[in-house]
């Protein structure tokens, strides 16, 4: 496996770190990966030790406000318009990859924070991608979409765009840790493999926070994809494979995961739902319960099947 670092230029010119891990022969076909919030691409590089050797590269960029970007530091944060200018990014280093490998498979892949980034890309720019994966997403009702909004806009105010806030944390994925308790760490509903999170946890690229901003505009995020008419404008021909844990809290532990399967199903789009037993939030750190490999199995199988 052959791994290339390099900068690209994103939306407005914006310089973001980026990576691709290449097969040792000419790629088959590549899987573009949007990351999840307060990680980063180098987090990825265990898939691409498993794809690569089977024809397919893997690649994507640390987020603005994320990994190696500037920012406020252990903070993530997008910045104001960051999310809109986030979805660019994601064209932008689409073009380039489809430039560089042109007439191969292109797949899209995102997770949690990257996944709704995805849904919302896949209504705006589907030309060119031969299928989504789409890991540990969900949706809330509208109600509590709104007034968590109108709570992390006092907070705004407060704090500051970029700024952390405790009672916004403890409203989001406080909440989430709940669900295991007694916690042994702060991101428990994360994954269920001590190691793997420990690795996470202590990451020196994974910022240990988020700001209010960037929770504001992941809850317009998952307001817009989560109304069901989103999906009349995606192309229909193309394949969604879609796979969360029956343990992970943001998908409601499997019902909220369920309900975004159903809204595809009806609006015509052709998905392959897996909710995988023993798996929290980060399906592809679940080594010890088996459902990381079965995850990369499911990813494995699915493009051999649709490429």
């Amino acid at each position: 496996m052959k791994n290339e670092q390099f900068i690209f230029s994103g939306f407005g010119g914006m310089e973001l770190p980026a990576r691709i891990w290449l097969p040792e022969e000419a790629p088959t076909a590549i899987l573009q990966i949007t990351h999840g919030m307060t990680e980063h691409i180098g987090r990825y590089e265990s898939l691409a030790q498993v794809l690569t050797p089977l024809g397919i590269a893997v690649a994507g960029f640390d987020l603005r406000g994320h990994g190696n970007n500037p920012g406020t530091a252990g903070v993530a944060s997008f910045g104001e318009g960051g999310w809109q200018a986030s979805i660019e990014d994601m064209k932008c280093f689409f073009d380039l990859l489809k430039n560089r490998f042109p007439g191969i498979s292109h797949y899209m892949h995102g997770f949690s924070l990257g996944s709704l980034l995805l849904r919302e890309y896949l209504g705006k720019y589907p030309q060119g991608i031969a299928g989504a994966v789409i890991l540990g997403t969900g949706q809330q009702p509208r109600w509590l979409l709104r007034l968590m909004m109108a709570i992390v806009r006092g907070q705004i105010r407060k704090v500051g765009f970029d700024g952390y806030s405790p009672l916004v944390r403890k409203l989001s994925f406080g909440v989430y840790n709940q669900h295991f308790k007694p916690n042994r760490t702060e991101k428990d509903w994360l994954c269920s493999d001590a190691d793997v999170l420990d690795s996470f946890i202590s990451d020196p690229l994974c910022r240990d926070n988020f700001s209010a901003g960037l929770f504001y505009q992941m809850l317009g995020g998952m307001e817009r994809t989560g109304n069901p008419e989103t999906y009349n404008t995606w192309d229909k021909s193309i394949p969604v494979l879609l796979i969360c844990g029956e343990n992970d809290p943001v998908g409601n532990m499997g019902k909220a995961s369920a309900a975004v399967k159903d809204s595809m199903e009806k609006a015509g789009i052709p998905v392959a739902f897996h909710l995988l037993p023993n798996a929290r939030h980060m399906v592809l750190g679940e080594e010890g319960s088996g459902a990381a490999e079965t995850s990369r199995n499911l990813i494995i199988d699915w493009i051999g099947e649709t490429k």
